[in-house]
């Protein structure tokens, strides 16, 4: 970075095509070294994780809804979360979640997970098709 600081805009970034929704890791681009930083937007009934409901065993997350709405599936129901809602996840089992658009309209989120090293191993708990109808059948 010559000038000190490095400008983008995401349409001239490419998107991740090995997950789901559209997705631009902006850690590896940037090099931010402390924390996994992502941002994605989901079309209708898109879920933000390739792993559906799962949790990390040492990796934290945070994801701010900079967009839209969209609903987090956590260990005991769910979260509806609508444009600057944030929800944040602890590592291991109890941190367990999907989020998921269950509206109508596109959802941009921006998603960081720290430590980056810890993002594996993901622990899988349900397909997202498998934890909706055990929990709204």
């Amino acid at each position: 970075m010559p000038d000190g600081f490095e400008h983008s805009s995401l349409d001239e970034m490419e998107t991740e095509p090995e997950k789901p929704g559209r997705r631009w890791e902006l850690s590896p681009r940037f090099g931010v070294e402390g924390c996994n930083v992502n941002v994605a937007v989901l079309a209708p009934g898109e879920r933000l994780s390739q792993s559906h409901y799962h949790y990390h065993e040492n990796q934290r997350e945070c994801v701010y809804v900079a967009t839209g709405r969209c609903r987090a599936e956590v260990r005991d129901g769910h979260i509806d979360l609508d444009t600057d809602d944030v929800v944040a996840f602890e590592s291991g089992p109890d941190g367990a979640h999907v989020l998921y658009n269950h509206t109508s309209e596109p959802c941009k989120l921006v998603a960081l997970g720290w430590p980056p090293e810890d993002r594996y191993p993901v622990e899988p708990v349900a397909t997202l098709d498998e934890l909706l109808e055990e929990r709204y059948g």
